[in-house]
């Protein structure tokens, strides 16, 4: 009897450090509380409460909240996952199983408002790669609730994902900014952002389906549209390209970018529709400077081509006419040209073409002025 005793004090004792960790916390003694959690963790007679578990993650939680431990929320996480395991399985032979589960609900309803705040202190003072910890152990917590529903949490999602980006966590990023469209969070900007996110992860068929399906989900924003464009450009997809670009067009005729990229998509198709498209570019923004230069560039090389078809003419009447209309192109190249170097004077592509024209035209001064542009640069 007299043993017996003895034994059933030990484990009271031991079990009473649970106790204590949790009174030194409501007293904010908190390394009073990490000493005696720490004590009961380690004990045969405690190790495997489920109690214990419980509320060692109130303590590890609390000392990262409290800047007291760098992995807190880590070992948070992983007692409360240890108390759930330990409260399924029960006692020996499955007794009692099921006997903190109230209790384990109610530490993690009290376990998120920590999470929360942890993960925004941290996001506020740019420490992304725990913000993102936060995040993610908050939508962990969540899941664990009775009557769990994800879509409550794309906040949290759009928020851990973010800060997973920021951290340069590329991969978490785009999966997180994913689920967040999911739920129609964000709106298009979400799909943005996970479009970046994918660019860095370098997947070529997210890229494209996150992009269509986000332009089916939000057909009237522009800057999925012209992302969609500019990747099909980019990977030289450009039967694609200009099948959206087409679709721009529709959306919002008074755009100028859209009718130059047509026109660049053109030039290679139909030289006159891509010269329609510049000059349409051009009536909506006089001062358009990639299509200002592009149109003298298509006259340009006109007149280079019908030069270089003059070389192989022996006839002089068919060599001069040929002359003549090369003249003709050059000189429809140069106003464009000109006004190209009145929006962007130090951009040596329009002065190395009008140097080469007023070479031409004998336009000594103005050669003259752009050989010493170019001279600067």
């Amino acid at each position: 009897m007299i043993g017996l005793a003895c034994i059933a004090t030990a484990a009271t004792a031991q079990k009473g450090k649970v106790s204590s960790a949790t009174n030194y916390l409501m007293t904010k003694d908190y390394d009073g509380a990490k000493e005696a959690i720490d004590a009961a963790l380690v004990n045969e007679k405690s190790a495997n409460w489920p109690k214990t578990y419980i509320v060692a993650s109130k303590v590890y939680a609390t000392l990262a909240e409290q800047g007291k431990a760098e992995d807190g929320i880590e070992k948070s996480k992983e007692y409360l996952e240890k108390a759930i395991e330990l409260d399924k399985a029960g006692e020996e032979g499955g007794k009692n199983a099921g006997k903190f589960a109230k209790e384990i609900q109610v530490s993690l309803l009290s376990y998120m408002p920590i999470l929360e705040n942890y993960a925004i202190s941290s996001f506020n003072n740019k420490n992304y790669n725990r913000s993102l910890v936060g995040f993610e152990t908050y939508l962990w917590a969540s899941s664990k609730q009775t009557n769990y529903s994800e879509v409550n949490d794309t906040l949290s999602m759009y928020n851990a994902a973010l800060a997973a980006y920021l951290s340069e966590n590329y991969n978490k990023a785009e999966e997180y900014f994913g689920k967040a469209i999911q739920y129609n969070y964000g709106g298009s900007k979400t799909v943005i952002y996970r479009h970046e996110a994918l660019t860095f992860v370098k997947d070529s068929a997210k890229i494209e389906d996150n992009l269509k399906s986000g332009f089916l989900k939000y057909p009237t924003d522009q800057s999925i549209l012209t992302t969609l464009i500019q990747y099909y450009l980019t990977s030289s997809q450009n039967d694609a390209a200009l099948e959206y670009l087409n679709k721009a067009v529709e959306m919002d005729g008074t755009n100028p970018s859209f009718y130059y990229a047509r026109g660049v998509l053109k030039e290679s198709i139909n030289i006159d529709e891509a010269i329609v498209d510049y000059n349409k570019s051009l009536e909506l923004d006089p001062k358009f400077f990639n299509s200002l230069f592009n149109l003298g560039a298509v006259y340009y090389n006109k007149g280079v081509a019908k030069t270089s078809e003059a070389s192989g003419l022996r006839d002089n009447k068919e060599f001069d006419k040929a002359m003549a209309e090369a003249e003709s192109w050059f000189k429809q190249s140069l106003p464009y040209l000109e006004k190209a170097y009145e929006v962007s004077p130090n951009d040596p592509k329009v002065l190395d073409s009008l140097k080469g024209l007023y070479y031409r035209f004998d336009m000594q001064d103005k050669y003259n002025e752009v050989v010493a542009k170019l001279k600067e640069l």
